[in-house]
C-alpha cells in the first residue's frame, strides 16, 4: 500500500514539475516557435526551484538569488522578466557579467556559446563553489559543466552531471533528474 502511495505521490510531482515549466514558457512543443532563449530562460528559472543550495551560498538574510550570463546574451528580454519573481522566497535578480571575476554572487550561470574557448576556465574558476552551472556549448556536461542544453527534432532538451553538481554542494531534485535526457 506504501509503495502504491509512493508511486502516486512520484507521478504527481513529475507532472507538477512539468506544468510548472510548461507555465512559464509558451510551448516546448516547437523552441523555434516560441524562441529558443526563451525556453532556455524558462528552464533556468525553474530549475533553480528543483536544485536545493547550501547555506552558504546565501551568506546574508535578504541575499537575492542571482541568475548570471556570461558572454553573449542571446536571452534579450527573456530573463529580464525574471525580475518579478522569487526563488527559494528570494528576489530574483539578473546579471549580465564578463569574466571570472564576477561570478561570486551567482547562484545559476549560464554560459553562452560564444565562450566556447573559455568554458575549461570558467568551470575552473568556479570549482567547489555553490552555483549551477549551465551552457549550451557542444559536450558541456562532459566537460564539467551541470547542465547542458541541445535541440532534439526542434526541441529545447537537457542533460545533468549530478556529480559535478554535487562536488558543488548542490543537489538536484530526483523529479529534475527523470526530465533530463541523460544524467552522468
Amino acid at each position: 500500500m506504501m509503495n502504491a502511495h509512493l508511486k502516486i505521490l512520484s507521478v504527481t510531482t513529475t507532472a507538477v514539475l512539468w506544468l510548472a515549466l510548461a507555465c512559464f514558457a509558451p510551448s516546448f512543443a516547437d523552441a523555434q516557435a516560441s524562441g529558443e532563449y526563451q525556453v532556455k530562460a524558462a528552464f533556468l528559472y525553474n530549475f533553480a526551484k528543483f536544485v536545493e543550495w547550501p547555506e552558504s551560498a546565501f551568506p546574508e538574510p535578504g541575499m537575492p538569488f542571482a541568475i548570471c550570463v556570461i558572454g553573449d546574451d542571446l536571452f534579450g528580454g527573456a530573463l529580464d522578466g525574471l525580475r518579478a519573481k522569487t526563488v527559494k522566497n528570494r528576489k530574483v535578480v539578473v546579471k549580465r557579467i564578463s569574466g571570472p571575476s564576477e561570478t561570486g554572487g551567482c547562484h545559476v550561470l549560464f554560459i553562452s556559446q560564444a565562450d566556447e574557448d573559455r568554458v575549461n576556465d570558467l568551470l575552473l574558476s568556479l570549482k567547489g563553489r555553490p552555483a549551477l552551472v549551465v551552457g549550451d556549448t557542444e559536450r558541456f556536461v562532459r566537460r564539467g559543466g551541470m547542465i547542458g542544453f541541445f535541440m532534439e527534432r526542434n526541441k529545447v532538451v537537457f542533460e545533468i552531471n549530478e556529480n559535478a553538481a554535487k562536488k558543488a554542494g548542490l543537489q538536484i531534485s530526483s523529479q529534475l533528474l527523470k526530465l533530463s535526457r541523460t544524467v552522468y
